[in-house]
């Protein structure tokens, strides 16, 4: 009976393991942070749409497969992603034709949630983020919606913001995320 329970565990880690490890990398630096995922009540999708699916490679050429209720990335300057499944832990909305990922990070014992903007395009998508160094699109963001707080932990600082769902049609079009990576579909699902 030890031993599948120790399968069984060592089969949970290796599902979360990549959660954890986009969690580190994403909470290496400098980050917009929300107090839950984004938009707010907005209900997750169960399975990523099927213009987001397919096989990409971005600018450095680097792969990225996604699937229906998983994606896996494989990349030399970030942590390789591996089978993250749509969850409690990667949510996907889509809003207003917009998709927007969210994934939390923990920090002083609380869960707070980081977001992104996958904007589909003819030839794939492109990946935004809220970059906090860019002072002009963090001041249009707080002119949109109030900073609710600062977060110091270690040399990174967080800017806790928590805008409502009405405040998202003036966030996608003042343009306050930024291009981070851009990807080119080069198969519409993997066979």
């Amino acid at each position: 009976m030890k031993a599948i329970d120790t399968i069984k565990t060592l089969k949970l880690m290796k599902r979360c393991l990549p959660i954890l490890a986009m969690m580190l990398l994403l909470a290496a630096c400098d980050q917009v942070i929300f107090t839950e995922s984004q938009p707010p009540k907005v209900k997750p999708l169960s399975e990523i749409p099927a213009v987001l699916q397919g096989i990409f490679l971005d600018q450095d050429g680097d792969s990225l497969y996604v699937h229906e209720q998983s994606f896996s990335y494989y990349s030399d300057e970030y942590s390789s992603f591996q089978d993250v499944y749509l969850s409690d832990s990667a949510v996907l909305k889509e809003y207003k034709g917009h998709f927007f990922y969210s994934t939390p990070i923990m920090l002083e014992t609380e869960k707070y949630w980081l977001c992104y903007l996958l904007h589909s395009n003819e030839n794939g998508f492109d990946l935004y983020t809220m970059d906090p160094e860019d002072v002009v699109k963090l001041a249009k963001l707080q002119e949109i919606t109030s900073k609710i707080g600062d977060i110091e932990e270690g040399d990174n600082a967080y800017y806790l913001f928590e805008p409502k769902k009405k405040d998202y049609k003036k966030i996608i079009s003042d343009t306050i995320f930024t291009k981070m990576i851009s990807f080119t579909r080069i198969s519409s699902r993997e066979e």
